[in-house]
């Protein structure tokens, strides 16, 4: 298959045609700066602790121990830049979110070929998974995350403090880091809606009555499309 890289100038922070959502600033620099102190403090373990099944056999990484104060508080960090993101609750309607995986990849290590579990933790759906990159991306090679899709392949590197957001359905992998270190954050949304076609179809028609509140639209006309945006929420929504 072919390669697109989507590198972090690349401005696609809300696309209306994709079903990969790339969010610039996730976090701020400040945060960031942060989580590397943290970062520095955190005990790491095997990352095949968490992968299950046949991701056992792919996976070489290390990760940061959940258990201690480190974790903690960078997982506080993200869901607060989460929570204050529009973005992100509106294209993802997240519903409930798995713990944070803290993920340090150094040279050879990588994560295979593999498909995220359809059901983690206490019993959360995987619907969206998301990556938020944590690091400069010229301080490593390699590294990618990497999505096959029907048109392609399509890898990602990006800037530190942006995430990007996929379908759990997609086979994806991470590459092998062959310079420096690569540090992310990892975890998987369920999402009010579970239908991918649906969240997409939602986001895009509340884009679209955003826009429209300020322009010289009828008041009739803007309250049926925001009515029929509720109205399908509330058939599609678990």
């Amino acid at each position: 298959m072919s390669s697109q890289i989507l590198n972090a100038d690349i401005k696609n922070t809300c696309i209306l045609n994709s079903t990969y959502l790339h969010v610039h600033d996730l976090l701020t620099d400040s945060e960031v700066n942060n989580i590397h102190a943290l970062f520095k403090s955190g005990t790491f373990d095997d990352g095949r602790l968490t992968a299950h099944s046949a991701a056992k056999e792919v996976k070489i990484n290390l990760q940061l121990n959940h258990q201690t104060q480190e974790h903690t508080a960078i997982q506080q960090i993200i869901l607060a830049a989460l929570n204050r993101n529009p973005v992100f609750r509106n294209a993802v309607l997240p519903q409930s979110i798995h713990p944070f995986i803290i993920s340090n990849y150094k040279p050879g290590m990588h994560y295979g070929w593999h498909v995220d579990s359809p059901v983690m933790g206490n019993m959360i759906r995987t619907d969206v998974a998301l990556t938020i990159f944590l690091n400069d991306p010229e301080a490593y090679d390699g590294g990618e995350l990497e999505l096959q899709t029907a048109n392609g392949n399509v890898l990602y590197k990006l800037n530190k403090g942006d995430a990007i957001f996929y379908p759990c359905t997609q086979v994806h992998r991470v590459r092998e880091v062959t310079r420096g270190e690569r540090n992310v954050a990892v975890s998987w949304v369920q999402s009010l809606v579970k239908e991918t076609a649906h969240r997409k179809m939602l986001f895009e028609i509340f884009q679209i009555t955003e826009n429209l509140r300020n322009k010289a639209v009828s008041e009739e006309e803007y309250l049926l499309l925001q009515q029929h945006y509720s109205n399908l929420l509330r058939m599609w929504a678990n």
